[in-house]
């Protein structure tokens, strides 16, 4: 069992705050070029022809490339975790750049570079494209109402289905013909971004001198952009390097798959020369995804009891790609019904493809839409019935004895108290009191509302699960892999495969180890993301690094901690049993301590590769070892959490306030409890940017939201101090119990923030079912505008 230590800041804080800090766009290497992408204006049309002869002319230029040049460079785009076919999904053949038609506005259809960033811009401005536009799809409500027409779906709607998802329990016809009560309900979350503090950026930089590319990235994955590369190239992987810098986050948006990635580095094999591509803001808001619309029939005895659900989703995923974004379609159907026990379920998934630009990942992966779907639809029960959601809640939530628990997609929760996680929180945020003391009357110009929502997040995969489709070989969660040394002054190095852009995961690695052997975490430097010095990794996905990562980490210091006991036994003849390692040195009974520098240097004296160990640690189903039905398992652990919202909603102008904010969550063993607040308290922002500003807005394909002043997030004085409280259940199936604390916080938040303007206006007869919950949404809701007033 690893001790749980003190909650330390982040090592790296300092160089963030002072500015210190290298990012991919501090990279300036000698005679570089600098990128620029000419992009679609058309949101789907035949592109007739690419005329790039006024770019070649501009001054400062100095290689243009459109698609059919491209084509005869680079092969098709790779898949990113894992293929298609095994989540339900078609194949197609993806390409960098376009050479028959454009699908969405913003797509890249030729790059320039230049000798300035200016030069590269203006060349391409000067491209021009002649296209024959073509009918788009851009509405999802198209195939909600066509799917439930006689016929179904249209031929061209059936042709732009990319996947469907299936997953069923019992018989939800016959449970729904015996339900007491059965209500619908539609629910829709519109599209919103991840708006990074620095978008993404590449410098690529090709060696002809010992054939070698070199990919300064700022990226989440630096194996799996190598690979991609290796496979878009033509270059075996042996001979790219990928380094990665500081990140100025990402939140799912620097995972593999941009076409920028494979153009970046053939503009630098073409030229001879490095080049950067860094990202615009307004190019960085092409990206997004999570939009999603729901069609819900719920059936439930007069105590609240849920007997049955019934989702019909479509999920518009953008233009078809081969990134990993539109997967989180699947791991939103997948997540059903989410941590309630109901005996009939019926989820069937419409993943589509629409004329705006492809999903990205995005923080929540996925899991941010069924917690809200899930949690609006039992306060609506509550409602109905005049009963308090946490009555409802507690009556169909798993009990701890559930657990592991199979959902109907597959996906297997390994652990977790979800009522004691719910006590936990109405006692932090001091519930009852919050609602006798909120205002009820309607005569008041402000109401407040009091919302709850509970969330499970599945973790630490290295790509999609679930249910396998027939005759696939199942597959498992990914591993990680950590090296460890000492150097003859006693200092340790820890090279790790996964990444930390931003979060801290750093710190907890070399908390992990200098527990292990006994330092302090000043004597463990950590190194990642550099493919050529680290052990290869999955980076940062999934809320990993600690939980695996910090498995293979301290596996790696174990052995280096034996090897260490070994080598003082031999110099002084006490047993290894009487030795310990305590503040950087061997204690040993009956003899002066001994500084770990006189081992070090004296083994590695005897033998220079001495005192260096490398560990692999992959997640084991240790709860159903001998199941043999055939699911995917690479979601080895869940996570769990409840929250408490209190808004005001201004009925005159419809703006709503947040006044209050409360999580009790459970990631398992907790290994730095200031690192997982912090995390938190990001995620929970975003939630409650998803609620009530967030939205990537499109005008018939054509994007709306190019900047903050359209794309509005939640500022500082938008969001009150939040309470963050631990609750430890431990995963039977990680090393020391840990579990993930990345991506939960997002779709709690976001659901008791809804749920909480729900309470707030249900006074008024008015349900909140589309988000985000915008003032002039908030006024419609209401059935008036401010001219009425």
């Amino acid at each position: 069992m690893v001790k749980k230590p003190q909650p330390y800041p982040k090592t790296d804080a300092f160089s963030f705050v002072s500015g210190t800090s290298t990012y991919v766009d501090d990279v300036r290497l000698p005679n570089m070029l600098y990128m620029a992408v000419a992009r679609s204006t058309m949101a789907h049309a035949n592109l007739v022809a690419v005329d790039v002869a006024d770019a070649r002319r501009v001054a400062g230029v100095v290689r243009v490339l459109e698609g059919q040049e491209a084509a005869t460079y680079l092969g098709p785009l790779p898949y990113s975790f894992g293929e298609p076919e095994l989540i339900g999904g078609r194949r197609s053949v993806m390409t960098a750049l376009p050479t028959e038609k454009v699908r969405f506005v913003g797509e890249a259809i030729a790059v320039v570079v230049g000798e300035t960033r200016s030069a590269a811009a203006e060349g391409a401005a000067a491209i021009t494209a002649v296209y024959e536009a073509l009918p788009g799809v851009f509405d999802a409500a198209v195939f909600q109402k066509q799917r439930g027409a006689a016929g179904g779906l249209t031929r061209v709607l059936a042709d732009r289905v990319i996947a469907k998802n299936v997953f069923e329990c019992g018989d939800t016809h016959a449970a729904l013909a015996a339900a007491v009560h059965t209500r619908n309900y539609r629910f829709s979350m519109q599209r919103s971004s991840t708006a990074p503090m620095e978008p993404r950026g590449y410098v690529a930089s090709w060696s002809e001198g010992d054939g070698r590319l070199t990919v300064h990235a700022s990226h989440q994955q630096p194996f799996q952009l190598r690979g991609q590369l290796s496979t878009v190239l033509g270059i075996d992987e042996s001979a790219i390097r990928v380094v990665v810098p500081s990140v100025g986050g990402s939140f799912g948006l620097k995972m593999t798959g941009p076409v920028e990635e494979p153009l970046v580095c053939l503009m630098s094999l073409l030229t001879g020369r490095p080049v950067k591509w860094m990202e615009s803001r307004g190019e960085c808001f092409l990206g997004g995804g999570r939009e999603q619309l729901h069609d819900v029939t719920v059936g439930f005895d007069q105590s609240g009891i849920v007997t049955v659900f019934d989702d019909k989703i479509v999920i518009p995923v953008g233009a078809e790609s081969t990134s990993p974004g539109w997967r989180q379609a699947f791991v939103a159907a997948a997540s059903f019904p989410t941590a309630y026990s109901i005996g009939n379920v019926a989820i069937e998934s419409l993943v589509v493809e629409t004329n705006e630009p492809p999903w990205q990942s995005l923080r929540g992966f996925g899991k941010e839409g069924p917690i809200l779907v899930m949690e609006r639809t039992m306060d609506l029960i509550a409602r109905s019935l005049d009963l308090d959601p946490v009555v409802v809640r507690r009556r169909n939530l798993l009990s701890k004895d559930a657990f592991p628990h199979r959902m109907p997609s597959g996906y297997l929760i390994d652990s977790g108290d979800f009522a004691g996680v719910l006590d936990e929180v109405l006692s932090l945020a001091d519930y009852d009191g919050l609602c006798d003391a909120v205002r009820t009357d309607t005569d008041t110009r402000i109401l407040e509302g009091v919302g709850i929502a509970f969330e499970i997040t599945p973790e630490g995969g290295g790509h999609a699960s679930g249910r396998l489709a027939e005759n696939v070989v199942p597959t498992i969660a990914a591993d990680e892999a950590a090296t460890i040394s000492m150097d003859s002054d006693g200092h340790v190095h820890v090279y790790s495969g996964v990444t930390s852009p931003g979060g801290g995961g750093e710190t907890s690695l070399a908390m992990l180890a200098a527990d292990v052997l006994g330092l302090t975490r000043g004597d463990v430097t950590i190194v990642q993301g550099d493919t050529d010095i680290v052990p290869a990794g999955t980076g940062n996905a999934s809320s990993r690094g600690t939980a695996v990562g910090g498995a293979a980490v301290v596996l790696a210091a174990r052995d280096l901690a034996t090897e260490l006991t070994e080598h003082a036994s031999a110099l002084t003849g006490v047993p290894v049993s009487r030795i310990r390692l305590v503040d950087g040195h061997v204690e040993l009974a009956e003899h002066p301590p001994l500084p770990f520098a006189a081992i070090s240097a004296h083994a590695l004296s005897l033998d220079p590769s001495a005192l260096r160990h490398e560990r692999t640690y992959r997640p084991v189903n240790t709860t159903r070892p001998d199941e043999t039905a055939p699911y995917r398992y690479s979601y080895p652990y869940f996570s769990s959490g409840a929250y408490v919202a209190h808004v005001a909603v201004d009925t005159l102008t419809g703006k709503i306030t947040l006044q209050g904010l409360t999580a009790v969550h459970d990631c398992g063993r907790v290994i730095n409890e200031a690192l997982v607040e912090g995390q938190l308290q990001g995620a929970m922002a975003m939630g409650v940017g998803i609620a009530l500003f967030e939205h990537s807005q499109f005008d018939q394909g054509d994007p709306r939201s190019r900047s903050f002043k359209e794309y509005l997030i939640p500022r500082a004085n938008d969001l009150p101090p939040f309470t963050v409280g631990h609750f430890e259940t431990l995963s039977p199936n990680t090393l020391f119990g840990a579990k993930g604390a990345g991506e939960a916080g997002v779709g709690g938040a976001l659901a008791a923030v809804a749920n909480a303007v729900d309470h707030a206006l249900a006074r008024w007869g008015v349900e909140a079912k589309t988000f985000p919950l915008t003032p002039p949404r908030v006024l419609d809701m209401l059935d008036f505008n401010c001219d009425e007033r």
